[in-house]
């Protein structure tokens, strides 16, 4: 069962003192607005920064999306982003390595 549809599920199912929908909302649209790479924002965002790497110049490095994100019906939760990091490298961020890259340079 997808996120949403579990979400769905409990809303309708349960009484109305059981369920909070505040709590619902609150939990996707944190995700949504996440600094972290998940499979909400690895939809929307176009530029990654790694949280360790550094550039030359002490910024983060930066990789710009290649294309569109792979999804998979059968593992609602696993993504596959194909991104360029300078003039030739390309690679993917995916789950395995999602928690290195960040949707936000931090400071």
């Amino acid at each position: 069962m997808t996120r949403a549809q579990h979400i769905v599920y409990n809303l309708l199912e349960a009484g109305p003192d059981d369920v909070d929908p505040q709590h619902y909302i609150d939990a996707v649209y944190k995700d949504a607005t996440s600094d972290d790479v998940n499979a909400m924002t690895a939809m929307t965002a176009n530029e990654f920064y790694h949280r360790t790497e550094k550039n030359s110049d002490g910024s983060p490095a930066r990789a710009r999306r290649n294309g569109r994100t792979k999804t998979w019906k059968r593992q609602p939760g696993a993504f596959r982003i194909p991104v360029k990091h300078g003039m030739y490298d390309y690679f993917y961020i995916d789950n395995r390595n999602a928690g290195e890259w960040s949707v936000k340079p931090r400071p």
